[in-house]
This record gives C-alpha cells, sequence and structure tokens, in this order.
C-alpha cells in the first residue's frame, strides 16, 4: 500500500517501493502495487512486468467516507479496495504498508477487530516518513486538525503491524521520545538499491560545482545550510551553491513559499550569483547534472535514508551529510563520504573546505568507497535475504491477546464484586426508560433483532409519569421477552447504574429508548472483548436518523485528544460487565449530561481499553425535544469543569498536549471530528438542515446574525 509510485509520484517513498517490488518480482513472488490515483473513475489494473501488478483507485467511491476528512478517508479506501481484492483473488501471504498518512490505520484496524477478510492478514510496516515527527521540524502547526489525527493514526499504524522494519536505527530514536514503541521492537533492513547509476560513473567532475539536491524544506536543513554559506560568503568564500529540487513548500511561520522566502532574505547573494537555482529535474537530466557535480550537500535536521545520498554515492558522488540523519549509518566519515555537525557552528565549513581541498587521487578513492558500500548494503540480493527471513518468521508469529494502543496505561485492580453471578458470553442489554412510549417499540424490535443468540433485555423504568408510557411498559413485557424493572425517577446516571447492577451477564450493552442497533453490532462487539484481555469495551460509528442523516465516525479513545473532547458513542457502547462496575459507573453529578463520556474517561485512566468498529451500526435518533437538543454552552461548560476537576491527575499527564490541541484549533466544544480542517468542520455545520431552516425564515436568520456578532465579539 503506497501513495507514491511512478511514474505519477518520484521521492523516496516511490523508489523504495518501485525497488522493493522489483526486488522481490526477481525472486519469483507475485506483487500486488495499490496506489491512490484521484484520475481514474474506479480502479485500473495494469501490468508493470512479469509479476508485478499495479492497481491504481479512485479514493473518493465509499458513501461512508465522506464522513471522513480526504486523507483520513484515504486510509479507509485503501482497507475497501484490499479487501475487493480479497474477494477477487484471495488472500495475501504479506500486506505491506507505509506509515506516512496512517494509509494502513483502517486495513490494521479491521484486522485487529476480526473482520473476517482481514484477521489473518499479516502486515508489515515500513517506517518512511512519519508525517507526526516532519511537521514538527518543518515548523507546521502539527497540532492543527486534520494533521494532528493523521499523526496519531501513523502511531497506530507503527503499533499494531505485526512487525516494523525501519531503514534506519536514527529514525526509531527520534520516534522514542514522541511515543511508546513498548513491544514494537523496529527491525533495520536498509532500503533496496539496483545501483544503475554506477555504470555511468565518470572520473571528471566540475571543481568547487556544490549542489544542494532535495526539498526546500526547514527539515531538510537548507535553512541552516544557507545561514553557513551566508557566513562563509561575508568572509569572503566565492563558490556558489546550487539548488537543485526545491519544489513549492510552504513556509508556516512566514506564510510564504521557502523558496520565496528565500528570494527575499538573500537577493543580493542571488543577484550576484552565489545562489543559482535549477529545479526539479526528470530522472535522466538530473543524471548528466549531477555528473558534473563536485560535492552534493545533503545538509537535514532530521531524516530516515534518503535515497538522494545512496543514488548519488552510487554515482560516484562525494557526499557532504549531517549527522542528523539516518545516512549516518551508511556514511563513513572521510571514507566514502563526509558528515559535518549542526551542533558545531564551524563544523560544516570546515568539511566542505577539507573537500574543496582533495586531490584528485583522494576523490576517486572516497568515491570508489562510497560505490562499493552502497552496493554491497542496498543491492537486491542482500536486502531480499534479510526482509526474506524476517517474513518467513512472520507468518510463524502467533497473534496477541493484548490489542495495541498508542498509549500504554496500565490496568487497575478491580476493587467491586458483584452482587449477583454474571452468566458466561450472556450479553445484558440495559435501556433506560422515562416516557418514551412513542420511541421505545422500535428499539426493541432492533433488539430482538440482533445475530447475537445469549441475550436479556432489560427495561428500567425511570418514574414514568405518563400513562401511555406505563401502559406501554406492560405491552413489551407481554409481546417480547423484556424484563422491566421500575424506581423512582433519579435521572439517567442513575438509570444505568440500576441497570448494570440488576443485568446477569458477562457482557453489558446500554441503548437509550429512542435510538436502535444494526443486527450485527453485539456480536462484532464482542468477538473483539472475547480476543483481547485489555479491551473493556467496543463502540462503533453512529448513524443519525430523524431529523438528521448525517454520520458521525468515532474512534479509539486515546488521550490526550479523549481529554478535550468525546471520541466514542459513549451512549451505546458494550462491556465487560465487570469492568463497567468497577471503573465506569456514571456520575449522578452529571446532571446535564456527559455522564457516559466522563465513564469512558473513568475506564481509560484506569487502563480499561476501548476500540471503535469503523461501521455506523448504532442508530442514534435527532428528536427537537430530546435531552441532547436541549444542551447548551453553559451546561456544556459546567460539565467539562467537573470533568477536569473529576480526573485532575489524568489531565495533568496530558496537560502540554491538551494545551497544544485546544490552542490549535478551539474549545472541544467546537468540533467532534478531528479529520476534518477545523475551518471546513464550521463550513460543514454550516450546511445542516437546522441552518438552513433558519436561513430561510427572515425572523430567526435576523435573530442568527445577532447570535453570531455575540459571539464573535
Amino acid at each position: 500500500l503506497t501513495t507514491e509510485f511512478p511514474p505519477t509520484h518520484g521521492g523516496g517513498i516511490s523508489t523504495y517501493c518501485l525497488h522493493t517490488a522489483k526486488m522481490l518480482a526477481c525472486n519469483n513472488h507475485e506483487v500486488t502495487v495499490f496506489v491512490n490515483d484521484y484520475s481514474v473513475e474506479k480502479e485500473k489494473r495494469e501490468k508493470l512486468q512479469n509479476n508485478i501488478s499495479i492497481i491504481r483507485f479512485n479514493p473518493n467511491q465509499a458513501e461512508i467516507g465522506k464522513a471522513l476528512g480526504p486523507e483520513v478517508r484515504l486510509s479507509l479506501e485503501f482497507a475497501n479496495i484490499v479487501e475487493k481484492e480479497i474477494l477477487n483473488s484471495g488472500k495475501p501471504d504479506i500486506l505491506e504498508t507505509q506509515d506516512y498518512l496512517g494509509i494502513g490505520y483502517y486495513t490494521l484496524q479491521k484486522k485487529l477487530l476480526q473482520y473476517p477478510n482481514f484477521k489473518n492478514l499479516k502486515i508489515v510496516l515500513t517506517i518512511h516518513a512519519p508525517s507526526f515527527l516532519y511537521l514538527e521540524y518543518n515548523q507546521v502547526p502539527h497540532y492543527n486538525f486534520p494533521e494532528y489525527w493523521i499523526g496519531e493514526m501513523e502511531k497506530a499504524c507503527i503499533k499494531m503491524a505485526d512487525l516494523v522494519i525501519t531503514p534506519s536505527n536514527y529514525i526509531v530514536d527520534e520516534l522514542k521520545s514522541r511515543m511508546q514503541l513498548k513491544e514494537v521492537n523496529p527491525i533495520r533492513v536498509f532500503n533496496p538499491y539496483k545501483n544503475d547509476w554506477s555504470l555511468e560513473k565518470t572520473t571528471s567532475y566540475q571543481k568547487n560545482d556544490i549542489v544542494f539536491l532535495g526539498k526546500l524544506t526547514p527539515q531538510k536543513g537548507c535553512i541552516e545550510m544557507m545561514q553557513y554559506f551566508k557566513k562563509m560568503w561575508d568572509n569572503g568564500f566565492k563558490t556558489p551553491i546550487t539548488i537543485i529540487g526545491g519544489g513549492e513548500h510552504f513556509f508556516y511561520p512566514m506564510q510564504e513559499d521557502m523558496i520565496v522566502y528565500f528570494r527575499k532574505k538573500y537577493d543580493q547573494e542571488i543577484k550576484s550569483g552565489l545562489i543559482l537555482f535549477e529545479g526539479n529535474m526528470l530522472p535522466e537530466k538530473l543524471k548528466t547534472r549531477l555528473a558534473k557535480a563536485h560535492v552534493i550537500v545533503i545538509p537535514s535536521i532530521v531524516d530516515n535514508l534518503p535515497y538522494a545520498v545512496l543514488e548519488t554515492m552510487a554515482m560516484g558522488k562525494i557526499v557532504l551529510a549531517s549527522k542528523n540523519s539516518g545516512h549516518i549509518e551508511v556514511i563513513n566519515h572521510k571514507k566514502n563520504g563526509f558528515l559535518f555537525d549542526h551542533s558545531n557552528k564551524s563544523s560544516f565549513e570546515k568539511e566542505l573546505t577539507s573537500i574543496l581541498n582533495l586531490n584528485k587521487l583522494e576523490v576517486d578513492f572516497i568515491v570508489d568507497q562510497a560505490q562499493k558500500d552502497v552496493e554491497e548494503l542496498t543491492n537486491y540480493g542482500t536486502v531480499y535475504s534479510q526482509k526474506k527471513t524476517l517474513l518467513d518468521n512472520l507468518l510463524q508469529k502467533p497473534s496477541s491477546r493484548n490489542y495495541p494502543f498508542i498509549e500504554v496505561i496500565e490496568k487497575k485492580q478491580h476493587t467491586k464484586s458483584f452482587s449477583n453471578q454474571t452468566e458466561k458470553s450472556k450479553l445484558s442489554i440495559v435501556v433506560p426508560y422515562f416516557n418514551m412510549d412513542e420511541y421505545v417499540e422500535d428499539t426493541i424490535q432492533s433488539l430482538v433483532a440482533i445475530t447475537y443468540s445469549d441475550y436479556e433485555i432489560i427495561i428500567i423504568n425511570d418514574g414514568s409519569t405518563k400513562n401511555n408510557s406505563l401502559e406501554k411498559l406492560n405491552y413489551l413485557e407481554e409481546k417480547y421477552q423484556v424484563k422491566v424493572y421500575h424506581k423512582s425517577n433519579e435521572g439517567l446516571s442513575a438509570t444505568r447504574n440500576f441497570g448494570a447492577e440488576k443485568a446477569n451477564g458477562e457482557f453489558l450493552a446500554f441503548l437509550d429508548s429512542d435510538d436502535t442497533v444494526s443486527p450485527n453490532y453485539y456480536e462484532k462487539a464482542i468477538t473483539v472483548l472475547k480476543e483481547y484481555d485489555n479491551v473493556s469495551f467496543v463502540g462503533c460509528w453512529a448513524q443519525y436518523f430523524g431529523e438528521s442523516t448525517d454520520i458521525w465516525p468515532s474512534f479509539n479513545p486515546e488521550p490526550p485528544y479523549l481529554l478535550t473532547h468525546n471520541m466514542i458513542n459513549s451512549s451505546a457502547l458494550v462491556y465487560k460487565h465487570s469492568d463497567f462496575v468497577n471503573f465506569g459507573l456514571n456520575d449522578s453529578k452529571m446532571i446535564y449530561g456527559m455522564e457516559d463520556y466522563d465513564s469512558v474517561i473513568s475506564m481509560v485512566k484506569n487502563g480499561c481499553r476501548g476500540v471503535a468498529l469503523p461501521e455506523a451500526l448504532w442508530q442514534y435518533r435527532i428528536r427537537k425535544n430530546s435531552m441532547a437538543q436541549s444542551f447548551n454552552r453553559n451546561k456544556e461548560l459546567y460539565l467539562y469543569r467537573l470533568i477536569g476537576k473529576k480526573h485532575a491527575q489524568f489531565f495533568n499527564d496530558y496537560g502540554s498536549e491538551i494545551a497544544a490541541i485546544l490552542n490549535h484549533n478551539d474549545s472541544g466544544i467546537s468540533f467532534d471530528n478531528p479529520t476534518w480542517p477545523k475551518a471546513e468542520f464550521d463550513k460543514r455545520l454550516l450546511n445542516t438542515k437546522a441552518i438552513q431552516l433558519i436561513k430561510k425564515n427572515r425572523i430567526l436568520r435576523g435573530l442568527g446574525k445577532k447570535v453570531y456578532r455575540l459571539l464573535n465579539k
């Protein structure tokens, strides 16, 4: 699975995928490459060569995917196209995905959540370019949505994969300070590279022709490099630097493209010919141009193992690279290339001067050694042997009994025991009820249609006052196999807790008396609960009905985002009964709502983790007079304050990240879908039916403008 593959894309991931496909194909493996391509209508299959098929697909096909922002939707569509190919051609022995953009997220999630066409897949992840790391170094506000959430997906993919391969240990060390890599153990295998360029090596070069090859982004070290050259030029150095590649890359702090920023900052140096821009080049032209280069500069402040290093070393060029990248595992200083240290401000000038003062014999010795080392480390035979051993071992690896969450939180011991004996495998479905005679039969009918066979339905009447509502309960008891318990009115929290006390099952679910579920929801959820020791509850996406037809996608509730906004359908979850009773009981102090959100936070902070099935299996009724519709901002702020005080230490554990999320995206009250940019999410809200109704009514429209002005003072 890849976002980049020739000829549409270039760059490191594209180069890796091409060489890996060819390496496997020449060893008699059948390889299918999936790559997203918005130019095709649905999908298009083509043959690259014997044993290599390319499937290009449009990532805008699934209707449910429209609930997600385009980057996250891409991952869902990768899962869809993989499933389609599995149904057509059978399961592959190995599926490989990249970390970048988290494109394997939903494929991996469906595997772990025991979806039949995915659960036996063996999935390898190769670390290429984790955006949550690179955006940080590129000075991008990476806590913005959707960038933040894409980073969380990338972390999840690294944790969920059966095997993680990395082309450098350097990048793993960088990741260790930004995510928990417990039990992942990435294994270094150099990127494969078939060394064609060395055949075209020329021993000649143009003296003092210094080339920067790469993107003009902060991560690539171009800012520091220009500072080094500026100091040298000011002190009399007369040699120019040629920029090849560059591209259009927005420099966020200055709110302009990096090349525009450079043209302004170094205007005099450009006019005097000390900075030359030669732009992007096709491969053949690039080979010719680089053939005359004296030195190739790779000044990255962070990088994995850039193919630019392998290609130019293989071509017989001297590389001057920083120590801040995985190429330190290939470059042997002064033996096959040169390294400088960004932490030593004079290091760059010193090493560049050393290179420029080498005689031709010294240059030839270094570039010959560079070619030999690249060939030895990255040739198809060497890399294939290492990778094949890992894949053979992977095929024998048993599945884990623990779901690999991004954050590792130790599970607390139970302190409460049950007053009644729970029945193994039984599901108890608790329906809180208060004057809901108009809708409750729809709810019960959806429950008696579920595919899970061992269940009980318990209705808890929370002191209903309408005769029709009480009569409805008598009717339901007679018509359906339901138990009804009556109690005085105490509110939703106490009613749910009362139901949990009366329930007899090993598993527990709540469903409000105006909502419904899909027939297979509980069966899918309980399959996951039985599979993993560390999963305590399961949710799903929500399909609104009634006065809205939107879909609300939900996500595995992980801090810190969980502490800014509810991430999961918390009023229709399926639990391990014992974990709910010990850590998830609803708090009656949450008098206006959000008791279910508070319950999820309580469970997660105590190590009772939850997952979300990526399907809309819960139908949530939107109606004018519901409790949710009477919710207002002041009630919500009051409840958030209660939650913050109650879980103060948990909030403290993630305080800096919570502050960053809120500073980047506004209050958690303002969003419920981190896969969209904030501005786009606001625009989507403005297209809801309620807003359209206001727009059509002159009085409501005038009132809405006044409210808008007040809120935005």
